[in-house]
């Protein structure tokens, strides 16, 4: 995929999660790390991860992604309020902490990008999809444990987690 068209999918993917995380919406927690597994799937899929030319640097720029992707999932995860119906179904909603976290999340994305660039380190495509889907499999882990111990809403009763 061109660096173009693979711009285009994260754009479009995030614009679907980012609308999906500030509603209220059911999680279907059977699917619910499919999308995460898909991204990093194609973003390993599609190589590039590691330049060979600065083999050690990229792999330590790599390191830095995964570890700064799963703590911004993990933050995305802690601003996400969740709760059960009385019919067991697991339900979400992000706010405005939320799309401060995306916000942010973005632009430490950004960053790293720059600070590779800088360091003469050239990647492929394959590491922005890579990168969501590992950001996105930490959020979605966190809610998964977080929804364990949930209670069922009762009718009148608001429930947060």
């Amino acid at each position: 995929m061109s660096t173009l068209a693979n711009v285009l999918v994260v754009l479009l993917v995030l614009g679907l999660v980012l609308r999906r995380q500030l509603t209220a919406q059911r999680i279907n927690e059977a699917k619910m790390y499919t999308l995460p597994a898909i991204l990093l799937i194609v973003g390993v899929v599609q190589g590039g991860l590691i330049d060979h030319a600065h083999r050690a640097l990229s792999v330590g720029m790599l390191a830095v992604e995964v570890v700064v992707g799963l703590l911004l999932g993990a933050l995305r995860a802690a601003t996400m309020r969740l709760w059960r119906e009385p019919d067991g179904s697991l339900w979400r909603s992000g706010g405005g902490l939320t799309l401060a976290a995306w916000v942010l999340s973005i632009a430490v994305r950004l960053g790293l990008m720059g600070i590779a660039y800088a360091l003469g380190v050239k990647t492929g495509n394959g590491n922005l999809l890579a990168f969501l889907g590992v950001s996105l499999l930490a959020q979605f882990a966190i809610i998964d444990l977080r929804s364990r111990s949930l209670p069922l809403r009762r009718a009148g009763v608001n429930v947060t987690a």
